[in-house]
């Protein structure tokens, strides 16, 4: 065999092995996983943080709060029951400032009584405070089906309750009676359902 013909069947062998080396490595960085269901699960991102970017319809409003003890504090439902926020540690709760005119507590009712529906009455109450007359409240609960208590507030609650200018606004306040998030405006039954869910550790408490 010539030098020249060895030359050409070495230069044949090299790029024969160079094709096979190429391919293995493009196969190595296209391969996906013959079942998804073994592929490393990344966890989704959750918490009250992702929970606020997603928010459109809503904004989260007195920020210094999250993390602290609701004060407590009375009032009569509808029906003249006495209510106090001590009442429900042990359970979320939502303390809603809404009134029967405000289009879009009218358009959140509905997320409410879902929310009311999706939880068992040791899990969850809803407290909706309005300042308008007991009989206003009772003829509009009457008429929309309400499943939730209503209360009618005519004095002045503890900061920051006292603090709201805006309808609807919702204290959301966990089971140690402190004060997850408070949101100002109309929160899907999603977002609402993501919120209560959440567990604060005590570190961001």
């Amino acid at each position: 065999m010539s030098k020249k013909s060895t030359l050409r069947d070495v230069a044949w062998i090299a790029a024969g092995v160079i094709t096979v080396v190429v391919v293995m490595v493009f196969a190595a960085i296209d391969r996906e996983p013959a079942d998804p269901q073994s592929a490393p699960q990344t966890a989704a991102p959750g918490g009250l943080e992702s929970v606020v970017k997603s928010a459109q319809t809503w904004e989260a409003t007195f920020p210094a709060w999250a993390g602290k003890a609701a004060p407590d504090f009375a009032i009569n439902d509808i029906d003249g029951k006495t209510h106090r926020l001590s009442d429900y540690h042990g359970k979320n709760l939502l303390v809603v400032f809404w009134a029967t005119w405000c289009p879009s507590c009218n358009a959140e009712i509905p997320h409410l009584m879902e929310l009311r529906k999706a939880y068992s009455a040791d899990q969850l109450a809803i407290l909706a405070i309005s300042n308008e007359s007991p009989d206003v409240l009772k003829d509009f609960v009457a008429k929309k089906g309400i499943n939730y208590t209503v209360a009618s507030i005519h004095s002045t609650p503890p900061a920051p309750f006292s603090s709201v200018t805006s309808i609807p606004t919702t204290f959301y306040i966990g089971p140690d009676g402190k004060i997850k998030l408070t949101a100002l405006g109309l929160v899907p039954l999603e977002q609402a359902k993501a919120i209560v869910d959440t567990h604060v550790e005590p570190s961001q408490a």
